[in-house]
């Protein structure tokens, strides 16, 4: 009894993981486009990037966001049917591991093909640009992780 209800919880975590690492990606306001334009704006000035360059770059993620837009969608739609079959009635292990496995793979689905957006992104770039790429993420790197320091639950700083 004590092992079926250590799995249940487990079960739960994982699911509750699931959920929330896909979160940001299948709410339906995230990234707006006059935000998404202001940041490539600001990020395409600081690589110095040609009319050219930029053309292709907006070019690769436009139709970026057209390869992931169903695969969003149909996270989305996975992740409303486990809520709703965790939160209606009996507890089916079996199913919910279904559901969670599903959601899973539309998960690499994403990460896969943002991964090939990324991959088409830096063969635009020049090797200064991809360096100073790198520079601009490292120090945002930075600047994140001083934030949560100083936001950290304690108020701890190292």
């Amino acid at each position: 009894m004590k092992l079926q209800k250590i799995s249940a919880g487990a079960c739960a975590l994982t699911i509750t993981a699931l959920l929330a690492g896909s979160a940001a990606l299948a709410q339906p306001g995230f990234g707006r486009p006059a935000m998404r334009q202001q940041m490539r704006t600001r990020l395409f000035d600081e690589l110095k990037l040609s009319d050219t360059q930029r053309s292709d770059v907006q070019n690769i993620f436009a139709s970026g966001r057209q390869a992931i837009a169903p695969l969003a969608q149909q996270l989305r739609e996975k992740q409303a049917a486990l809520r709703d079959s965790v939160n209606g009635g009996a507890f089916d292990e079996t199913a919910v591991r279904a559901q969670a496995q599903q959601i899973a793979d539309l998960q690499a689905q994403v990460i896969v093909a943002r991964a090939q957006i990324r991959n088409q992104f830096l063969g635009v770039l020049t090797d200064d640009q991809k360096a100073r790429l790198s520079e601009l993420r490292a120090e945002r790197m930075q600047r994140f992780q001083e934030w949560r320091q100083q936001h950290s639950a304690g108020g701890t700083q190292s």
